[in-house]
């Protein structure tokens, strides 16, 4: 098997990227802005723990949504500059000039789907907050499943594939 030169490891975005891409800026820009624009009619103190059963147990000041929103921004960056370098992306065969673009497009898809994973589940985590109530009592077992199922269809996707 031939190593891989720097300049092979070039990956395609695929409307799948590019569609996820979209969606997440909208769910940061949109939710930023909503943010923005009503945080003067929120309360003094906001929500800002859950339990697992999903019912509120935390309150802090209303400028911790800041911090919410914060935390909500940097994965997301980070995955998409991570994006940017598919040559430090690690799957678990060995990567070939044969099934490069296969394996590496398929690691692309698990990072952006999980990315917006992420995105909606901080946008959803801040409009609870924002709103005072507690989240779906299901909350908890949904986001598991979620990130679970999307790992796992991308795992066996690189499985079938290499």
């Amino acid at each position: 098997m031939e190593k891989i030169d720097e300049c092979d490891c070039k990956v395609k975005r695929t409307w799948l990227v590019w569609t996820v891409d979209c969606l997440c800026g909208a769910l940061l820009i949109g939710i930023t802005v909503w943010v923005a624009c009503c945080y003067t009619t929120l309360p003094d103190r906001i929500p800002t723990h859950f339990g697992a059963d999903g019912v509120i147990d935390g309150y802090s000041d209303k400028n911790m949504i800041w911090g919410l929103l914060a935390v909500m921004w940097v994965p997301i960056i980070v995955m998409s500059v991570t994006e940017l370098f598919p040559r430090f992306w690690n799957v678990p065969f060995k990567v070939t000039k044969e099934n490069h673009s296969r394996m590496m497009t398929l690691a692309w898809h698990l990072i952006s789907t999980t990315k917006l994973l992420v995105a909606s589940l901080f946008a959803y985590l801040v409009v609870m907050c924002m709103r005072g109530e507690n989240l779906l009592a299901y909350f908890t077992p949904m986001v598991l499943t979620a990130f679970g199922a999307n790992s796992l269809y991308w795992v066996i996707r690189l499985f079938q594939n290499r």
